[in-house]
């Protein structure tokens, strides 16, 4: 007999004899192995393929009798049933019997028991296909198809561990640079050094483009910092391609099964909850918590809220956006000369809400032209209501980055000033000075279209950006504003005084107009006059303020100076 013996447990002699010649009848395949890998049985069919007699396979491993077992498709179907103690099947051609083969290994007691048979071209090919179908095409590891179900799996067995969302920064500077194809390329080389720093029972997936997954048994936020670490640092290698060197980043976003979530979605989307977190922090990773959960539902919330009322600008669930105007003063004599327009939302659930709170829902929804728009539809309504109350003073308006290279926008400022009537030059535009260098072509050219139609245009934020004054001179500005971290520091620090008194002076050889931004006293007020900087704008000066009381407020401070008709001087007009 092959296999089966008297003292076998498992089954009596009678029922071994039948056992055995129905598998020999079938012509199946079957090998029983018990927890060491030691064959308790075989079929006949079994030894046939081997070309061993049954004395040199009973009672030894496969590792024993089989060259390089541990390549062959019964290692591999055994290999994840033993560790996994659930049915599994492969297929795989096999080197012993020179054909294909479909394995189905099942736990057996302590051990396991395989049957194979000839898998047909059938067979083969559906299984290729379901194989495929799993796979990323590109870089060749498991798409989120397949992510689902080995998380799912896991789950199920009721194992611990986690799953990473891991984004690439900067990979778009390869595509911009070297074109999609040699960007394909790139990829595959950081998924190869990914993979390449992953151990036993990790996994990695292809999600999107530029995110991925891995899924880690490590179950603590230490052990799992420690191995996201280790992705990041072979990600952050140098690539070279065409003689250029890319050094890529990442962010991370965590969390741990089953503490953070019983159901692969659910996991999922906590994971895409804490990598918005990372990249919102500058951090390598984050790690989800309740709180990332509810912040993300009143976001969702508010970007809805937020869409109606950017529609409709009016809306009873919505509520409404407004302008509230900062003014500016000039120093010597503390007139109002202008205001910044500084944008509300007043929801009917949340009272009023500052920028902060909405501006980078509108940014990642790629709303900001959108909203710029509104802005500059509304600054030129209330100065439409200034010049008819008699009032004659620029108003300026922040610009994102994104409208600064918005192909309309010039048509949009243009078509905005000719609908209410406004002088262009009422109009001030301020773009901030990291805005500005992100591509200086670009803005070169919107800004000498918006020159050309007359409007004032200002730098906001100097001082905090890597312009240099050689580059500033090829922008058509008329203002420069000084960040308030250099104000807010002047009284107690010196480097900071000398850094805005410099930049007074180098402005005024420019012919620039200075206004010092963040101004909260009387002795900051001082010392920027007495350093001759022309205007200011702070809580020190005048507070943000609704249309109606920036009225009550310029009102107060007429009389040094006529407000109707004319041109504005270089450093304009007060009231």
């Amino acid at each position: 007999m092959h296999g089966i013996r008297s003292a076998d447990p498992i089954v009596d002699r009678p029922q071994a004899r039948q056992l055995e010649e129905l598998l020999a009848g079938i012509g199946e395949c079957v090998v029983h192995v018990d927890a060491h890998w030691r064959v308790r049985y075989c079929s006949p069919a079994y030894l046939e393929g081997l070309g061993l007699p049954a004395s040199e396979v009973i009672g030894r491993t496969p590792f024993e009798y089989q060259a390089h077992f541990e390549e062959s498709v019964f290692h591999r179907v055994l290999q994840a049933c033993r560790r996994d103690r659930q049915p599994r099947i492969g297929i795989g051609f096999s080197k012993v019997v020179r054909r294909w083969l479909m394995v189905r290994a099942f736990p057996l007691g302590e051990g396991m028991v395989a049957l194979a048979n000839d898998a047909d071209e059938h067979t083969v090919g559906q299984f290729e296909l379901a194989r495929e179908a799993l796979r990323d095409p590109l870089t060749g590891i498991g798409n989120k198809r397949a992510l689902l179900a080995g998380l799912e799996e896991r789950l199920a067995q009721r194992q611990r561990g986690a799953l990473v969302l891991i984004g690439l920064r900067r990979f778009n500077a390869i595509n911009d640079t070297l074109g999609h194809g040699l960007g394909d390329l790139a990829l595959m080389d950081v998924v190869s050094r990914m993979q390449a720093a992953t151990v036993e029972g990790e996994a990695l997936f292809r999600l999107t483009g530029v995110e991925f997954v891995l899924l880690t048994p490590a179950d603590d936020e230490a052990r799992l910092r420690e191995r996201v670490g280790m992705i990041a640092s072979r990600i952050g290698q140098p690539i070279l391609m065409r003689d250029q060197v890319f050094v890529l980043g990442s962010h991370a976003g965590g969390v741990l099964f089953p503490s953070h979530g019983d159901a692969a979605p659910l996991l999922l989307r906590r994971a895409a909850l804490a990598l918005r977190q990372a990249k919102r922090a500058s951090a390598s990773m984050a790690l989800f918590d309740d709180e990332l959960e509810a912040a993300g539902r009143l976001r969702a919330e508010l970007e809805l809220d937020f869409r109606a009322v950017l529609c409709g600008t009016s809306s009873a669930t919505a509520g409404r956006l407004s302008l509230a105007l900062q003014p500016k003063g000039r120093l010597r004599d503390r007139a109002v000369i202008g205001a910044e327009a500084l944008i509300r939302w007043q929801h009917p659930l949340r009272g009023a809400l500052m920028p902060g709170s909405f501006l980078p829902i509108a940014q990642e929804c790629q709303l900001m032209v959108e909203l710029d728009r509104w802005v500059i539809d509304e600054v030129m309504r209330l100065q439409r209501l200034l010049l008819d109350g008699g009032h004659r003073l620029p108003i300026s308006i922040n610009l994102s980055v994104e409208s600064l290279s918005d192909l309309l926008l010039v048509e949009n400022v243009q078509a905005a000033i000719e609908r209410h009537g406004v002088p262009p030059e009422l109009l001030e535009i301020e773009i901030p000075e990291n805005a500005l260098m992100r591509d200086v072509e670009v803005s070169t050219r919107v800004l000498a279209a918006l020159s050309a139609l007359g409007v004032r245009l200002s730098i906001d934020d100097f001082g905090t950006g890597y312009s240099s004054f050689a580059y500033l001179a090829r922008f058509p500005v008329h203002t420069l504003k000084i960040d308030r971290s250099f104000v807010h520091d002047m009284v107690s620090q010196a480097s900071s005084r000398t850094i805005v008194h410099s930049l007074v002076r180098l402005s005024h050889a420019l012919q620039l107009q200075v206004v010092a931004e963040g101004a909260e006293s009387d002795e900051e007020m001082d010392m920027l006059r007495r350093m001759q900087c022309d205007a200011v704008q702070g809580y020190g000066y005048g507070m943000p303020q609704p249309f109606a009381l920036f009225l009550d407020f310029i009102r107060g401070r007429c009389g040094c100076a006529d407000t109707r008709g004319g041109t504005l001087p270089p450093h304009g007009r007060a009231c």
